[in-house]
């Protein structure tokens, strides 16, 4: 498998897991074609979180920007309300998890960080890291952004159908 068929398998597994979130959270997202962007590209969103991830094959940073319109569309249960904040580090852990279950398919380990807000600065820092995509998805309420910054080895992104990998909700007895 070339680096080509390798960058589309991630953007496949990123975008599958993204819709899946989603979905997950109430809210219909369609995916944009992938593009390179720029650091100056990127537009300011009121909800942005960041997680960093490391592994043999791919190291680097998550980005999710959603727009606070996205965020109000969210069911949330009224006696235990949560911020928009909250809402977005907890996505972007849960968005990077979907992502390395699915890795594991391909026999790639994933080791997550702590997820983190961001602001305008921090995003400016991360873009200057090299972002290698910036994945789109529109919504009713504005264009949600996933990036990912750092370093990827496409060519180790190889099929195995030797892993079972666990879904949300499955128990695991140790």
């Amino acid at each position: 498998m070339g680096p080509q068929d390798g960058r589309l398998v991630l953007e496949t597994l990123i975008q599958g897991s993204t819709v899946d979130l989603f979905h997950t959270a109430g809210i219909a997202v369609a995916p944009v074609p992938a593009s390179r962007v720029a650091a100056s590209e990127i537009g300011s969103h009121a909800l942005m979180a960041s997680i960093n991830f490391g592994g043999s094959v791919m190291s680097g940073t998550l980005g999710l920007l959603v727009p606070v319109g996205v965020f109000e569309l969210v069911k949330q249960d009224p006696a235990r309300p949560f911020t928009g904040l909250a809402w977005v580090q907890d996505s972007v852990n849960q968005l990077l998890g979907r992502i390395k279950s699915r890795l594991l398919q391909f026999q790639i380990t994933l080791q997550m960080g702590l997820p983190m807000c961001l602001d305008d600065k921090a995003l400016r820092h991360m873009a200057a890291q090299g972002i290698l995509a910036a994945y789109r998805f529109r919504t009713l309420r504005g264009e949600i952004s996933v990036t990912l910054a750092g370093k990827v080895d496409y060519s180790k992104l190889n099929y195995s159908n030797q892993v079972t990998f666990v879904t949300e909700g499955d128990i695991i007895i140790f």
